[in-house]
């Protein structure tokens, strides 16, 4: 075909082009190549120059928007905190919402802490300008090939970007605006201040947002005193909380995967030459059981400290949480990072839990709570039961603790007392003290017996030696004589806000009360008659320290006369020497009075000295007899629980402690001179009597003067019954 002879068509074949003409063909096909690439490139040139300048232009463009609000964690301190210095560091108990968040300053956080954070979130994190090319393809990489490494493709500013300013939205769009943000955030803010608003804000799990809400979450350490170990636990926590906490509230461990995490933390430090490999060693040698506080289940968000769980501070924080909450509203109590500071006295409390916790040591003891009242009416203890995680009920409380309030037993003789007194009687009058008495009619219109503990007939005593030894069949008497209503009345005008019925038998106690009406009320006999409302809120402030609420000065109420006041003192002092609460005596002047009801279902202490006023309760919570308490192998049955057995130990206890830095005080004696009986009485046999008409009485301290013990407002025939089993001697 190339010889150019036809081919079969007929054709002409076509000549085959010399060497020459090949090559200038060639050079010909270059020169158009290259004036289309140089077209191309410049095409390339006006693209980039014009994505650039409207890069720069976008970037320019975009504002920053409002940070996203973040919730603030707010404070409870106590009473050794002073104003405007409530924080993370020096409170006892916290409220939040969705998050347990406390701000911090740079300069707070522990350096090992920033540099964990870096090596596992970022390690280019100082050299670039928001986004990191390199840590992208990075990720892209460790993705593709699984090699597992910690670090994604964002950066921190980037992740900071994301929470602060957008939203989760998962859009091409978003991850610019996220960029551009990113590197615009970086012209206008340090490294150092962008580093710590991102740790303000990521989550570590357990509800806790930020450093210092972690540190104090996992340690109970503030983030200044995080150690290496503490870190780099941390540091793993942020990719995924959940998987990463070692001991999660449902059970279980997962300290396996916490381990590897803080691991792969450590050798990053190792790797950026933030510590060496002989530190990250010993972090990672020291174990999780022990160091790492377990998670617990928060009720209504409300977070404290171990040290003030260790001593009932659930108790206190709920109660304080209910009262910042009616106060400040519902939002702010979670949300404002309001700081407020309590009356409660830590060295108090501590005591107060001690005591009953040293008193009740053993499987299936009772129950107990505790409230302590200073002169100014500053609550400086409250223990409303020992374990909140089983019983959330705030015995302390009565209703306002989600229980019903339990009886006074014969602590309410007090306010019989002091209306006998207020009437113009002398507590040396003598009256008839059978074992067995029984008032026609004188209980809501049915006959009345009243019975002595154990059936003791004690002959004649005082109303002085009545009150020592608890002797009901003489407290009849004077509730007849000064009448319900007026014992009724006494104990609303003293404090005690539940509703008292004005039935005789309410002198045995037979009146559901709560510890802190009972504390209350016996304040009112310490402070001469004056009723202190009392409170444990003392002042609330907001995230910036500007004052929101103060407590008022306390308003100051006469409730009683000065002298009927210091006249019941005296007597009830005589309850701690001489009667059936000697187990409650202190070195200290006190006066007080014990109170079991007649099934020992309830057991009271009261009592107060001249600047503290303490009641202690004891009982089951389902109200079971404490019939057999502490038994040993001495005494397989077990004691019997009354007032004077160990709630006046528990008081005493207490007492002892929270006075023994008291200036000395000295009660007056306004009834120096009286006579009085011998405080051993004299047991005869026992005797039942039925006081139907008038008796007349004769008055120790003048032998020429009578007292009467009037009839029952409708006179009845003389009725004997017996009677179930007296209410013990305290």
């Amino acid at each position: 075909m190339g010889d150019g002879k036809p081919n079969r068509r007929g054709r002409k074949p076509i000549a085959k082009p010399s060497e020459k003409q090949a090559a200038a063909a060639k050079k010909r096909q270059r020169r158009r190549f290259r004036a289309v690439w140089r077209r191309m490139v410049f095409v390339a040139m006006l693209v980039v120059v014009a994505l650039i300048g409207g890069s720069f232009i976008f970037l320019n463009s975009i504002e920053l928007p409002s940070v996203n609000a973040a919730d603030e964690t707010s404070f409870v301190c106590l009473s050794n905190v002073a104003d405007g210095q409530c924080n993370g560091s020096n409170s006892v108990a916290q409220y939040s919402a969705t998050e347990n968040r406390v701000p911090i300053a740079y300069s707070q956080i522990s350096k090992v802490l920033i540099q964990a954070v870096v090596a596992s979130e970022d390690r280019g994190y100082f050299r670039h300008s928001g986004i990191d090319p390199l840590g992208i393809a990075r990720a892209l990489y460790q993705d593709a090939t699984h090699s597992g490494g910690t670090q994604g493709g964002s950066t921190i500013t980037q992740q900071y970007v994301k929470q602060a300013y957008l939203t989760s939205e998962q859009s091409l769009f978003r991850k610019l605006r996220e960029a551009a943000l990113s590197m615009k955030l970086e012209r206008q803010l340090t490294k150092q201040q962008i580093l710590e608003r991102y740790l303000n804000r990521i989550y570590f799990g357990r509800g806790a947002y930020g450093v210092e809400a972690a540190a104090k979450t996992y340690f109970n350490v503030s983030a200044k005193n995080v150690t290496l170990d503490q870190a780099a636990l941390l540091a793993g926590l942020i990719r995924s909380p959940v998987l990463g906490d070692p001991f999660p509230a449902k059970g279980g461990s997962q300290e396996k995967e916490a381990r590897r995490r803080r691991r792969v933390t450590l050798d990053a430090m190792v790797a950026i030459g933030s510590i060496t490999s002989a530190q990250a060693a010993a972090a990672n040698a020291v174990p999780m059981q022990g160091n790492v506080l377990p998670q617990t289940a928060n009720a209504n968000n409300t977070r404290v400290t171990p040290d003030f769980d260790a001593v009932a501070g659930r108790y206190i924080a709920e109660w304080v949480r209910q009262q910042v909450t009616t106060k400040m509203g519902s939002g702010a109590a979670y949300t404002a990072g309001l700081k407020v500071y309590l009356t409660v006295d830590p060295a108090k409390q501590r005591s107060a839990y001690g005591a009953i916790s040293k008193s009740l040591n053993q499987p299936n003891d009772p129950s107990a709570a505790l409230v302590s009242i200073d002169e100014n009416g500053r609550i400086v203890a409250m223990v409303g039961g020992e374990n909140f995680d089983e019983e959330q009920t705030n015995f302390a409380l009565g209703k306002a603790g989600g229980g019903s309030g339990r009886q006074a037993g014969s602590t309410f003789k007090a306010f019989a007392l002091a209306a006998f007194v207020a009437q113009g009687n002398s507590v040396d009058t003598v009256y008839p003290a059978p074992a067995v008495l029984t008032l026609p009619k004188a209980n809501q219109g049915v006959d009345w017996p009243v019975s002595n503990y154990e059936d003791v007939d004690l002959g004649t005593v005082t109303v002085r030696d009545a009150t020592w030894h608890s002797i009901n069949t003489v407290y009849a008497q004077i509730m007849q004589q000064v009448g319900a209503r007026a014992v009724a009345d006494m104990a609303t005008k003293m404090g005690v806000t539940a509703r008292v019925p004005a039935y005789n038998s309410v002198v045995l106690g037979t009146t559901d009360v709560s510890v802190l009406d009972m504390a209350t009320a016996y304040s009112t006999f310490a402070n001469h008659g004056t009723l202190i409302q009392p409170y444990i809120l003392r002042r609330i402030e907001d995230s910036n320290g500007k004052l929101l609420y103060e407590a008022p000065e306390p308003t100051k109420t006469p409730a009683i006369p000065p002298d009927v006041a210091d006249t019941v003192t005296n007597v009830l002092r005589g309850v701690l020497t001489q009667g059936t609460g000697t187990a409650a005596k202190i070195k200290k002047e006190a006066a007080g009075k014990t109170g079991t009801t007649s099934d020992y279902k309830d057991a009271w202490f009261n009592g107060y000295t001249c600047h503290l006023t303490t009641a202690v309760w004891m009982g089951y919570p389902q109200n079971q007899q404490m019939n057999a308490v502490h038994p040993t192998a001495a005494n397989p049955d077990g004691i019997k629980v009354t007032g004077g057995s160990l709630p006046a130990v528990i008081w005493h206890d207490y007492m002892s402690a929270a006075t023994a830095n008291d200036d000395k005080c000295t009660y007056r004696d306004i009834n120096a001179g009286a006579t009085m009986l011998n405080p051993t009485l004299v047991v005869g046999p026992p005797t039942t009597t039925t006081i139907a008409p008038p008796v007349t009485l004769p008055v120790t301290p003048d032998p020429g003067a009578a007292t009467t013990v009037p009839p029952p407002a409708t006179p009845a025939a003389p009725v004997t019954t017996t009677t179930a089993a007296a209410p013990p001697p305290g």
